[in-house]
């Protein structure tokens, strides 16, 4: 039910609005059975920053992000040694829709960002070690998320060690089909997941880590 919401935000926040769409989106984000679907905490804070970047935030579903972020396992800081394969991919959304993407590492606060600081070397090195390539490499997007980066070459040597000729980055360990098709169905996501830290990387390098402006934080104008 949040597809079409978390879609039209992306394009929003270039300035490509449309005025029927928001006024369906502003409808139905503002229906109860809409406001109160049971989300897992990290979707919970990816619906609510959809929210604020498509300019929805009086239908009810931008909620305090202080709380939602708090909500996840990230935002409790927990024990570092326990974090496990799925607990991994919600840490890194956590910290994707918390900063929208590397957006407002401001809006991350500054315990989390002092916990991820100690400890994102550590899970880097423990998904390195067993061969999690694209587990390792949405963390290394996380390294770019808090308003001091983490930018190391060498895990950015290691990415590069594990491509293939062609461009493909291979998710894990696990053979790659020699079928074009079926290997592009299996692996395209570590490519993309890669192609974004390096951007953010890039992008916070340049800009001396003090993080990036947002279309509609800056008013750029909308298009039509």
């Amino acid at each position: 039910m949040t597809d079409s919401l978390e879609t039209y935000a992306h394009l929003a926040r270039c300035g490509y609005r449309h005025e029927p769409m928001q006024q369906l989106l502003r409808h139905v984000t503002g229906l109860r059975s809409v406001r109160n679907v049971e989300h897992h905490p990290n979707r919970a804070l990816a619906v609510a920053n959809a929210v604020r970047v498509a300019g929805l935030e009086g239908t009810g579903r931008a909620g305090d992000r202080e709380e939602l972020i708090r909500a996840t396992w990230l935002g409790n800081t927990p024990e570092p040694w326990l974090i496990d394969w799925m607990t991994g991919y919600s840490m890194t959304h956590t910290v994707f829709h918390a900063t929208d993407r590397g957006r407002r590492p401001e809006d991350l606060p500054d315990d989390i960002g002092d916990y991820l600081a100690a400890w994102l070397p550590a899970w880097i090195d423990i998904w390195a070690e067993v061969g999690e390539w694209d587990l390792m490499g949405e963390e290394m997007i996380v390294c770019s998320c808090p308003k001091e980066p983490y930018l190391d070459p060498g895990t950015w040597e290691l990415m590069a060690g594990i491509q293939h000729e062609d461009g493909l980055a291979p998710r894990d360990t696990s053979a790659v089909s020699d079928d074009p098709d079926d290997g592009f169905a299996d692996q395209q996501h570590t490519a993309v997941v890669a192609a974004i830290a390096g951007t953010l990387a890039l992008s916070r390098t340049l800009d001396g880590g003090s993080g990036g402006g947002s279309p509609e934080a800056d008013g750029t104008p909308a298009r039509p």
